[in-house]
């Protein structure tokens, strides 16, 4: 099966998914690009370019979110919204999750409360 590591998921380095073709989505590596560029400190920075050059030498290309996302996108905030929720706090986890309905993945995260009550479209795994 698919599946696609959330951004705390590579964060912490835990690249391993037993049973899983594990991606990661362009999103990650832009959240993980930004915690690089607004690091205050420079051997943090440096710490932090190193292990996204690892992560990206790892796991490749990011899944973009692409036209057929942009529907699944739509799909998982009217979800949200029925529950009465607002979307715009979760929006990077939600289009991570749009990505993952897109392309059929589950998502593999540590977090599992970020991507609650999508379970009706997406497949969350705790890592």
């Amino acid at each position: 099966m698919k599946a696609i590591l959330d951004t705390n998921v590579v964060i912490a380095g835990d690249f391993a998914a037993e049973g899983y073709d594990i991606s990661v989505t362009s999103l990650t590596y832009a959240e993980l690009t930004q915690g690089v560029s607004t690091a205050a400190d420079g051997a943090i920075r440096a710490v932090r370019g190193a292990e996204l050059h690892h992560a990206r030498r790892l796991l490749g290309e990011g899944l973009p979110f692409d036209d057929e996302a942009a529907v699944s996108y739509g799909h998982i905030t009217a979800l949200v919204h029925a529950q009465g929720r607002h979307p715009r706090a979760r929006r990077v986890d939600l289009m991570i999750a749009a990505i993952a309905h897109a392309n059929g993945a589950a998502i593999i995260t540590r977090n599992v409360k970020d991507f609650a009550g999508l379970e009706t479209l997406v497949k969350v795994i705790a890592a």
